[in-house]
């Protein structure tokens, strides 16, 4: 059932949301490794509104206009998306790990008029090539957000903006995302008011955030989880928001800003989850009473836990942009942790929803209430419950489309005969009797082996991401030939090692294990095999020979959002 929106615009969104805060308190708090800084509602307000009027009088930006934002999670960062907003331009969000050409891709596809760029941006070098291609072609720059402050009394800058207000629809282009996934088939993304207000409305009623709250995350801000959940909702209802990017130290940071709500990625869980087990596996190897309390009061040892790392304030933990394993979550919601494992995509604004049933452990729960959601075949006919196909999703949090992409949008978004929009994901899953969704993985991505078999990817690397000495593992087809010289796909795994685990557990150390690649691949082999032979979830067909298993020694190239590129390593030969 869908509810009716509290705003049309975010203009709206924005001026209404203030005006349920304090203007000292804190909006957002940035604690990267190399900046830390604060900005609370009242100067967020009257910064934005100073660079929307500087936008619009000095910059010459008009209504529509499209304004780029390069930089990485700051202050000024917002300053930027509201001012544009305010001034009836639309925003768009480009990675700030793209490379100078992909960046200058984005801003030619998106008809770009000008370019806020922060002075983080990769280095100097990159810096000027962006200057000197945006001199070049006409388009404007200016550093984030470093302007003059444009003279005009609060009622003629009050008047200026308001009919600029008046001009904005619900209909109209909100945000540009600017998408780069895994595939390397960059698309922007055109995200209407309409669409991001039905999913924060829809996402509200699940989150249950609140003023009281504080929202830690270390989500990207060109991201649409990032903007949406990370920016976005906790706006809305004046809650804190709290960024950081120094991941080995998630545990300190819950504690010291007694953050409420912790939003984060897989890895980062799985990170967690094991330094939970290790630590417990620890202390029970010379305590009884621990063994057997983990083992019948769970729980209880769960509040241990957490009394111990300071997260007395911590409600729950949402993950989202990947599946989350199945043991990780188990770790967490055997002793009382909330975990609650999200699912949604840019294209759909992009919450679907989350699980918070331990029951349902493997799901990402039924869809907010502002989509709908259901399983199709390959003739876009639904599927009951149970049988797997492609996931649709529908309603009004769908994106407008693919900027100047008429093909590739009519490809992705269909419209049914009663007018609603679905969009068809590539996201392969099934639904239960209770609608709640079941992922299993990723249309493209399925290996198909020399039988007919189909083997989910993601699904082998959630199990295999349980085994001790496995730090990351990455699943994809390997290609061999058979008798007749027919290449098959078969199930490859690349394995990074957890090199802590491995050197205690053998007393021997990474660089003499690196010198002797044999004796490496034989223990994690050996550890893998263990695994996926004492897994309940893995059928014979989808498990990992010792021969298409290959050690990886240096880090996977990922995505902004952590996510493995898959496609690079999906295109680079077995060896």
């Amino acid at each position: 059932m869908e509810t009716e929106p509290a705003f049309q615009t975010l203009i709206e969104f924005f001026n209404q949301s203030l005006l349920r805060v304090e203007p000292d308190k804190p909006c957002l708090e940035i604690v990267r490794a190399d900046r830390r800084e604060s900005l609370t509602f009242g100067q967020l307000k009257t910064r934005a509104q100073d660079f929307a009027l500087w936008l619009i009088q000095a910059g010459d930006i008009r209504v529509g206009d499209k304004v780029a934002i390069l930089g990485k999670n700051r202050s000024d960062w917002d300053v930027a998306l509201w001012g544009i907003i305010l001034a009836g331009a639309v925003p768009v969000l480009i990675d700030s790990e793209r490379p100078v050409e992909g960046v200058k891709k984005h801003l030619a596809s998106t008809d770009t008029r000008l370019i806020v760029m922060a002075d983080d941006y990769h280095d100097a070098d990159s810096r000027g090539q962006i200057k000197e291609y945006t001199l070049s072609g006409g388009l404007g720059l200016i550093e984030m957000t470093a302007h003059e402050r444009i003279s005009l009394d609060s009622a003629a800058a009050s008047e200026l903006l308001s009919k600029i207000h008046s001009r904005i629809k619900a209909d109209d282009t909100a945000v540009m995302l600017c998408t780069s996934g895994t595939t390397g088939d960059p698309r922007e993304v055109e995200l209407t008011h309409a669409n991001l207000i039905a999913n924060i409305g829809g996402t509200l009623e699940i989150v249950k955030i609140t003023g009281d709250d504080r929202l830690g995350h270390v989500l990207p801000p060109h991201h649409s989880f990032g903007l949406t959940v990370g920016k976005l909702l906790p706006f809305c209802v004046g809650a804190t928001n709290v960024y950081t990017n120094k991941y080995r130290q998630i545990a300190q940071l819950i504690s010291e800003k007694g953050i409420t709500i912790f939003i984060g990625i897989p890895a980062l869980f799985t990170v967690l989850a094991r330094r939970i087990e290790e630590g417990l596996n620890r202390q029970k190897e010379t305590s009884v009473l621990l063994r057997i309390l983990d083992r019948y009061l769970p729980g209880l040892v769960g509040k241990r836990i957490v009394s111990k790392m300071g997260w007395e304030n911590l409600r729950f933990c949402i993950s989202g942009a990947a599946p989350v394993p199945r043991w990780v979550l188990e770790v967490f919601w055997r002793r009382g942790l909330q975990l609650r494992e999200g699912y949604g995509t840019t294209e759909n604004s992009p919450v679907y929803g989350l699980n918070p049933n331990r029951r349902k452990l493997g799901s990402v729960g039924r869809p907010i209430s502002t989509l709908q959601v259901k399983i199709v075949n390959d003739r876009n006919e639904t599927l009951p419950a149970g049988e797997k196909g492609e996931i649709a999703l529908g309603g009004p949090c769908i994106m407008k489309g693919y900027y100047k992409n008429p093909k590739a949008t009519g490809a992705a978004v269909r419209t049914d005969d009663e007018g609603v929009r679905w969009l068809h994901t590539g996201d392969l899953g099934h639904l239960d009797e209770d609608g709640c969704l079941y992922i299993t993985g990723r249309k493209k991505y399925i290996i198909v082996l020399p039988g007919g078999k189909n083997v989910n990817p993601e699904h082998v690397e959630s199990v295999l991401s349980g085994a001790q000495y496995v730090e990351e593992v990455l699943v994809v087809p390997g290609f061999e030939e058979d008798s007749a010289g027919i290449t098959e796909e078969t199930v490859r795994a690349i394995v990074r090692p957890a090199w802590d685990v491995i050197e205690t557990k053998t007393n021997l150390s990474g660089p003499e294990l690196i010198k002797q690649p044999e004796v490496l691949k034989s223990l994690v082999w050996k550890n893998v095999n263990e695994c996926q032979q004492q897994s309940k979830q893995l059928s014979g067909f989808e498990k990992v020979s010792s021969h298409c298993l290959e050690i990886k020694l240096d880090e996977f190239q990922k995505t902004s959002t952590g996510k493995i590129k898959r496609d690079l390593y999906i295109k680079m030969p077995r060896k």
